[in-house]
């Protein structure tokens, strides 16, 4: 995984991250991509799925899943894996594009890398205090819309839902 993410930050500092693999690892996609930080899914050929943290003058930290994320993306075209800053997940094979309606009304649109996504949206102030990560956590109302073939309409509704 530390290849894999060398390999990427170095292609994203030259300008292209298309394809970046290493050992069976494939990169997915990312938020925070105009930044020194962020976040970026991460898949083996094997099955084994990956969160890798990049943060500014440090190591990437990594949050493997031996057995994937088992997230079922069959019902709405989409599943969330990560959330907070921003929204990482899986995508079905036929969709070809998602997009959130943000709490402002403005609509953003999904990064799609692979079977992946990401989306940059603001889902309120990031936990501070141990107190404050362990606190219920109620997400913002969001939309998403998920299009496949022919720019078709799949699923439209909560993007997150308090149990995700």
């Amino acid at each position: 995984m530390t290849a894999l993410c060398e390999l990427y930050r170095s292609a994203e500092i030259a300008g292209s991250t298309e394809a970046v693999s290493h050992a069976g690892w494939h990169t997915g996609a990312r938020i925070g991509t105009s930044t020194s930080d962020g976040r970026m899914l991460a898949y083996h050929d094997s099955g084994v799925e990956a969160e890798c943290v990049f943060r500014e003058g440090e190591r990437t930290l990594f949050n493997i899943m031996s057995t994937g994320y088992g997230s079922d993306t069959g019902e709405h075209g989409f599943a969330v894996w990560s959330s907070r800053p921003g929204v990482l997940g899986a995508i079905d094979t036929g969709v070809t594009r998602l997009e959130v309606t943000d709490a402002d009304g403005d609509v953003v649109q999904a990064a799609i890398v692979a079977h992946t996504f990401a989306v940059d949206v603001d889902l309120g102030p990031v936990p501070q205090t141990i107190d404050e990560v362990f606190a219920p956590w109620e997400p913002p109302e969001l939309t998403v819309r998920v299009y496949g073939e022919g720019d078709a309409l799949r699923y439209e509704g909560p993007l997150l839902t308090a149990q995700k």
